[in-house]
């Protein structure tokens, strides 16, 4: 029977499904060929890792608010296209009834309101943006939420709507600075909610007063599973069962941070590290870097992603899994998730050797910074 990399344990072929390393939200769809995806673990733990490893760190307020800002940079405004949001947090001291406001802003700094009962939350389980992904449907509630429209540039309103359309999906929805729109979702603002519709446009564009809540541990777990899930793509097959495989699984199933600090684990994580240095070289503008380091005997992980979040992370301490395999120093991959594509493996060398300017230019990575930088300037937001 096959062995499912994640949970170390033989299980029947019809159990297992398909992995995404990179998880697809946050640009690990690419096409046509994706490169980071496995086949080789079970159902059980594809759903497991979605809810308690990568969904904290999707849904963490840093990769939410990132996704938002590269998503603009890549854009066809003409498509009609689905934008991510970006999260504020909840607005202190506004409530209805029992529930609390949370404030997001549109793709152009459009003013959202959404008032919804508290979502639950589990002990060491890292705080996420909206609906947390480990959440039962009885234990949600989507409430309602008003849209305040920034932008007078009729261009960008078929994104603003299909945007919050989107992100709100199961909540009642209101247009709060205009008639209702007819065709659609949008209701008309019930006469209960016309003292707090007033009340939101007074507040509207200007200065809120926020909660956000942080963890530091919130990708601990995640960089982990990205490492075990790429050593197993990229190293022998003795790599799956193998004494830094079993440690990176404990570490990412572990939940509790003070039992997760005892295993040895070596690396640095994405809120605490100090990894300017290697940031200086490794890191994509608008992207993602991929960096599979070979030092001695050991063959370590640097994760950049969207240019500002970076962690490392020990692979693997025995050389018999990539001798041969991985030569010289290593190579990188660079993603664009707005173009859904990448490149790679690259030689760290010759990486190195583009970014500094000079004579020497790799064509694949030449294409991919003209391809990323073809955008001709979004509409303004106000005319």
């Amino acid at each position: 029977m096959p062995l499912c990399v994640y949970c170390g344990q033989e299980k029947p072929a019809e159990q297992f499904s398909r992995e995404h390393v990179i998880p697809r939200a946050i640009g690990g769809n690419l096409r046509p060929y994706n490169p980071f995806t496995l086949n080789q673990v079970c159902k059980r733990c594809n759903s497991i890792c979605g809810a308690y490893i990568d969904g904290p760190f999707v849904k963490n307020w840093l990769t939410q608010n990132y996704r938002a800002e590269i998503a603009k940079k890549y854009v066809n405004i003409n498509s009609n296209p689905i934008l991510p949001l970006i999260y504020c947090g909840p607005v202190n001291g506004l409530v209805y009834k029992e529930k609390i406001c949370e404030l997001w802003l549109g793709p152009t700094g459009d003013t959202i309101y959404h008032f919804h009962e508290p979502y639950p939350e589990e002990p060491d389980v890292p705080p996420m943006v909206g609906i947390p992904t480990y959440a039962r449907n009885d234990q949600i509630d989507h409430g309602f939420a008003f849209l305040f429209v920034r932008s007078n540039n009729p261009v960008w309103h078929p994104a603003i709507l299909h945007s919050f359309n989107e992100q709100f999906k199961q909540s009642v929805i209101f247009l709060g600075n205009g008639p209702t729109p007819q065709g659609g979702r949008f209701s008309d603002i019930p006469l209960e909610l016309q003292g707090l519709h007033q009340r939101l446009k007074s507040m509207s564009g200007k200065e809120h007063s926020l909660s956000v809540k942080m963890n530091v541990s919130y990708g601990d777990r995640f960089i982990a599973k990205v490492a075990l899930g790429l050593g197993a793509i990229l190293l022998r097959d003795s790599f799956k069962t193998s004494s830094s495989a079993d440690i990176l699984r404990k570490f990412m199933w572990t939940k509790d941070f003070n039992e997760r600090s005892n295993i040895p684990v070596r690396g640095s994580s994405f809120f605490r590290g100090n990894l300017k240095e290697l940031q200086n070289f490794f890191h994509w503008p608008g992207g993602h870097l991929i960096c599979i380091l070979r030092y001695q005997s050991s063959l370590s992980l640097f994760l950049s992603l969207y240019e500002t979040q970076a962690a490392t992370i020990i692979i693997s301490s025995e050389p018999e899994h990539w001798e041969g395999i991985i030569k010289e120093e290593g190579f990188v991959y660079v993603i664009s998730p707005g173009l859904q594509r990448y490149v790679g493996p690259k030689n760290i060398g010759t990486f190195i050797a583009h970014k500094i300017e000079g004579d020497f230019s790799d064509p694949d990575l030449s294409e991919l910074e003209n391809e990323m930088s073809r955008n001709n300037g979004l509409p303004p937001f106000m005319i």
